[in-house]
């Protein structure tokens, strides 16, 4: 009975061992580099096109929930220590995102340094077909009319739920980027951001 009881134990370690390794392996661990205590959580995805697992760099103690990812033509991720990173909350690069240390990044953020698409609308139906036919260009010069920019966020940003980051922009240490937010130009250290909202309400004709 001890011999089977053994048997049983290792064998179920085994099994434990080998659901891990094909959780982390689709949740994309094998994708990018995590340092110590660095965790991908259940809803996180990595999507790291452009190559290697130093693409895409997770610092110590920091949690991702969202989806980081590199475009095929390039792209880099750098997130620092006991960092963030809510559910539902996309960092697309094709040039260069810098995240420093202690940032807090809710859900439903969207962070892009690039266009994704050309304004030319034959430019951006080739992408299309290059990407469904082919894959991912691997090469900028494929794809004209793409912009990008590096975004650069210093320590103790807070980035609130819902809040949209585009290219070429910095956010200072400290800052606060409130709900629903569109950054679209730097922020200085220190500062509260939020855009203004002007409601329009109108009575319904019953």
């Amino acid at each position: 009975m001890r011999f089977l009881s053994r048997l049983c134990h290792r064998a179920m370690s085994r099994l434990a061992r080998e659901l891990a390794a094909t959780k982390h392996a689709n949740a994309g661990w094998n994708n990018c580099t995590l340092d110590t205590g660095g965790t991908l959580c259940e809803e996180a995805e990595i999507g790291n096109f452009s190559g290697g697992p130093e693409k895409i760099r997770i610092g110590k103690n920091s949690y991702i929930r969202g989806r980081l990812q590199t475009y095929g033509h390039g792209g880099q991720v750098t997130i620092g220590d006991w960092c963030y990173v809510g559910v539902r909350t996309e960092i697309w690069s094709m040039e260069s995102i810098t995240i420093g240390n202690r940032v807090l990044i809710a859900h439903d953020v969207n962070i892009h340094d690039g266009t994704a698409h050309s304004t030319n609308a034959s430019e951006r139906h080739k992408h299309f077909r290059d990407i469904i036919e082919r894959g991912h260009p691997t090469r900028k010069e494929d794809i004209p009319g793409i912009q990008s920019a590096p975004i650069v966020i210093e320590d103790d940003v807070w980035i609130s739920f819902g809040v949209t980051i585009l290219r070429g922009v910095r956010i200072g240490a400290g800052s606060i980027i409130t709900a629903g937010a569109i950054v679209t130009r730097d922020v200085p250290p220190g500062a509260v951001y939020r855009c203004e909202i002007s409601p329009v309400i109108s009575l319904l004709d019953c």
